[in-house]
């Protein structure tokens, strides 16, 4: 298809609030009736909405965009616009490292985008435009809904709120997206009925801190209140939450967690350390002691819980003894699905400014050392489900003849977690019940028992 706005493709990078991000952009492209292509080695334009979180994605990012950078001094790519998070936050490096690119869009100027991409001249020349930034931008709550999806169609992420107000010493999403909002209930709840109608089964809730919605526009969290609500729209099977912050999460919510069978028993809380004085240093405004009260209550309210966790290791002044208790804290088992990363330096978080700095090949080994014991936990995990019955949904083909159907247990998000392969052929979306009978190690092979 060929229109006089021409052919976008997009490419995004980052986290599942940038997937979002990318999804409204390409909604608001179509509409405007430019030709939305996943052919980007042949389009008149390519977006790249980027992430600015880390060292290494914004390093991923500057490697894609040179990328397309070469294939528009080939020819083969009219125009590069860059968008997203490491605009808000690295214009200079951007403007230094590629210098070839057509515009910047900030991603608190995303809906902004179609403007841009109209700078299309008459002559076909898109001039170098540089949308960034309407100081009151971070500010805004932002409409997620005629997004042009990139997920698969049974799954779909729901965005509650925008920014965050939470101070931690290693992070930069405040600088980026600015102080916390909260959605109003009802146009959440007008997303997920757009969602449900377009054939998402699964909502997965998101934000920066969802435990916190509410608290800036009612002075209580009310996310349960929320959740409940969203539970009883038509359509919607499974709802997993995403992103609790350990401070936040309330007894309102963990009743909820364990008596709406919509509501997944799965948590994704990243700790990001268990030792008291690692978690000062990161301004966590949590102790070891709080941080097990509240997992022993979890446990104890909410039967079968899926808990999911991140960390970070090597944390400026993080001692020999404080990594080894957070190996020890792992190895306790009460962490179901964990990931950790190795510190990285940011310059604009205030961790930055930290003495007792760690060498990259301690920081590497410590890295090693608990992804390796974790794997451990997790296999050991997954050995012991052998021979029970899980609740699945199917998500597609699978590269195995035997085992035809790609799905997903309901104590696994996507892209982060575990997978099942299924006997049998399933459309995906099928909510069905499996017998485990074998474990791969990071998967699962099921017989479907319905």
């Amino acid at each position: 298809m060929k229109t006089a706005l021409g052919s976008v493709a997009f490419i995004s990078l980052g986290c599942p609030k940038n997937l979002i991000d990318s999804e409204t952009m390409l909604g608001a492209i179509a509409t405007e009736g430019f030709v939305v292509t996943p052919d980007y080695q042949s389009a008149d334009v390519v977006v790249v909405n980027t992430c600015g979180f880390l060292a290494a994605s914004r390093q991923e990012s500057l490697d894609y965009i040179g990328k397309l950078l070469e294939l528009k001094g080939k020819g083969r790519v009219k125009r590069v616009v860059v968008a997203g998070c490491m605009v808000a936050n690295y214009r200079e490096m951007l403007e230094q490292e590629a210098p070839g690119v057509d515009a910047l869009v900030s991603v608190n100027d995303r809906s902004r985008l179609t403007d841009v991409l109209r700078g299309l001249t008459k002559t076909g020349e898109l001039t170098r435009t540089v949308a960034i930034s309407d100081p009151d931008a971070r500010g805004t709550v932002y409409d997620d809904r005629a997004r042009l999806r990139m997920t698969p169609r049974h799954y779909a992420y729901l965005r509650i709120s925008e920014g965050c107000d939470h101070k931690c010493s290693f992070c930069t999403i405040p600088s980026i997206r600015g102080r916390f909002r909260s959605k109003n209930p009802e146009q959440v709840l007008a997303e997920a009925r757009e969602l449900a109608a377009d054939g998402a089964r699964e909502l997965i809730v998101v934000a920066q801190d969802s435990t916190y919605y509410g608290q800036d526009t009612d002075r209580r969290k009310t996310l349960h209140e929320l959740l409940a609500r969203v539970a009883t729209l038509p359509g919607v099977d499974w709802l997993r939450l995403m992103y609790a912050y350990p401070t936040q999460v309330t007894d309102d919510l963990i009743g909820l967690l364990a008596n709406e069978p919509k509501l997944l028993g799965y948590l994704d809380m990243p700790l990001q350390h268990i030792s008291t004085p690692v978690l000062q240093r990161m301004k966590r405004g949590t102790t070891r002691d709080s941080t097990m009260r509240l997992i022993e209550k979890l446990r104890s309210r909410v039967p079968g819980l899926t808990l999911r966790s991140t960390f970070i290791v090597g944390f400026p002044g993080e001692t020999d003894a404080e990594f080894e208790e957070l190996l020890e804290f792992l190895k306790l088992g009460l962490i179901d699905r964990a990931g950790a990363f190795p510190y990285s330096d940011e310059d604009r978080a205030e961790s930055y400014m930290l003495d007792g700095k760690l060498p990259e090949a301690v920081i590497a080994e410590r890295h090693r050392r608990f992804m390796e014991a974790n794997r451990e936990l997790l296999f050991a995990r997954n050995k012991a489900l052998v021979g029970t019955r899980i609740t699945v949904m199917a998500e597609g083909e699978s590269q195995d003849p035997k085992y035809p159907t790609q799905a997903r247990s309901k104590a696994d998000a996507p892209e982060i977690d575990c997978g099942v392969l299924l006997k049998g052929r399933h459309a995906p979306g099928t909510i069905l019940s499996a017998k485990v009978v074998r474990s791969l190690g990071f998967d699962l092979l099921c017989e479907s028992t319905s």
